[in-house]
């Protein structure tokens, strides 16, 4: 079933057009150049969104049909709680009326809405969740851990070495192969992604 491959290819072709940016600004002078380097900040900023909103899409279509254990990972909605905890009969005040079915939609729902993903680890977690074979993604693993490290640097320290004294330290250099680099790895992870589903 290929559930998101549409809209993933419009995120990466976002991508892609930040780089022929980069590249039509890195041959200028140094002022263009420190543009080109801050375009493709913005670029890894983009993979990574496009990453959590692949595995975002994946437990929509997957997670209302794992075993009860999985799911009782996932919160219930409206509960005020960001960790799945036991339903008690209070809680259920706010779905009277409703399909058990549409309770679980919505508590999969808030629960993607409030997702993010920072490493190779938790990406293992997540696929674990939805119940998927991943022995043949973990080959992506180790650039995809890289890429989002790199954006955890470029989010939270503006890409700067030093988070205890960031104006001390300089920005780091990011280059397009880099980059590609890792995209290429997040389009081969979301097409084996979209096989196994």
């Amino acid at each position: 079933m290929d559930f998101t491959n549409g809209e993933f290819e419009q995120n990466i072709e976002r991508v892609r057009n930040l780089l022929r940016a980069a590249a039509t600004l890195g041959g200028g002078d140094i002022s263009t150049r420190e543009i080109a380097q801050d375009v493709l900040r913005a670029s890894v900023v983009f993979l990574h969104a496009s990453l959590e909103e692949l595995i975002r899409n994946l437990f929509v279509n997957r997670l209302p049909d794992v075993s009860p254990r999985n799911l009782d990972r996932v919160p219930l909605a409206a509960s005020g709680v960001t960790r799945p905890s036991q339903i008690l009969l209070g809680s259920l005040l706010p779905f009277r009326g409703q399909f058990v079915d549409n309770v679980i939609k919505k508590s999969i729902d808030e629960y993607v809405g409030t997702f993010n993903l920072n490493s190779s680890d938790q990406l293992a977690q997540c696929l674990k969740l939805a119940e998927l074979d991943f022995t043949s993604l973990t080959t992506y693993f180790a650039e995809l851990n890289e890429l989002m490290q790199r954006r955890h640097q470029i989010v939270h320290q503006m890409d700067r070495t030093d988070a205890l004294d960031p104006l001390s330290s300089l920005l780091s250099p990011i280059d397009s192969p880099t980059v590609e680099r890792w995209a290429l790895a997040l389009h081969g992870f979301a097409q084996g992604l979209f096989r196994l589903v």
